[in-house]
């Protein structure tokens, strides 16, 4: 029931609106950037990689996926939720990985990444 709220919330908001979120997103990230840790877990047989906010000052920003992919498309989304962009006003193109996510990533690294634009 949330989603479908979610989403008629985001055909209602205002392109105004929309561009303003989007404003203060990419004023962090091109200003701060948000960094993250990304670990790679392995509970009870379920191995994923998680990634987490490392100093975003209004809360925490975490994603998991199953494959690098995955977790760049879930820590992206992750992100504009954290920001207050309607989905439907979300480009993923806006948010760059440094180092960039890569399927290569071992099970055993554990690295750092920075979001920037």
């Amino acid at each position: 029931m949330n989603h479908l709220i979610q989403r008629i919330q985001s055909y209602l908001a205002t392109p105004a609106y929309a561009q303003e979120k989007i404003s203060d997103l990419l004023i962090e990230l091109r200003h701060r950037g948000l960094n993250f840790d990304i670990s790679f877990i392995d509970e009870d047989g379920e191995k994923y990689f998680y990634a987490q906010s490392v100093d975003y000052p209004r809360g925490n920003i975490s994603a998991t996926g199953h494959t690098m992919d995955e977790l760049e498309r879930e820590l992206k989304d992750a992100i504009f939720t954290a920001f207050g962009v309607p989905p439907r006003y979300c480009n993923a193109d806006l948010i760059v990985f440094n180092p960039p996510l890569l399927e290569t990533q071992t099970a055993n690294a554990s690295k750092k990444i920075y979001a920037t634009t």
